[in-house]
């Protein structure tokens, strides 16, 4: 059963890995967190201080577990993406919906993410 307030239109993956985005090519970048993926969106918490604002385009960074049947396979984006939503979290907190501006090659997989430690990026 879907849910009735479902936007995105492809398959996803919920995992809690490090995402990096800025405002220019080499500026200072913002880290949030990983709520979920597709090939061509993704969505992250991150301080409401730091939240880019609907509309605009930011560098973003990542890295995420691949699909592959045989071993553990890591791909990485390295691309512009667009803010489409916004959303309150919790107190200090928002959560961002990004349009990737160019599609992950590959399909992203629950199967092979491990949980990462957000504040050193190593697995637990």
């Amino acid at each position: 059963m879907s849910h009735p307030h479902e936007r995105r239109r492809e398959k996803r993956i919920r995992f809690s890995w490090p995402l990096w985005f800025g405002f220019e090519q080499y500026g200072q970048l913002h880290q949030g967190k990983i709520a979920d993926l597709s090939r061509s969106g993704v969505s992250f918490f991150i301080r409401e201080d730091q939240s880019p604002r609907v509309g605009q385009h930011v560098l973003t960074r990542f890295t995420y577990p691949c699909d592959t049947s045989d071993r553990f396979e890591i791909e990485s984006y390295y691309h512009w993406s667009e803010v489409i939503r916004v959303d309150d979290h919790k107190v200090g907190q928002c959560r961002v919906a990004m349009r990737l501006h160019e599609r992950l090659p590959q399909e992203p997989n629950q199967k092979a993410a491990p949980e990462y430690s957000l504040q050193s990026a190593q697995p637990l």
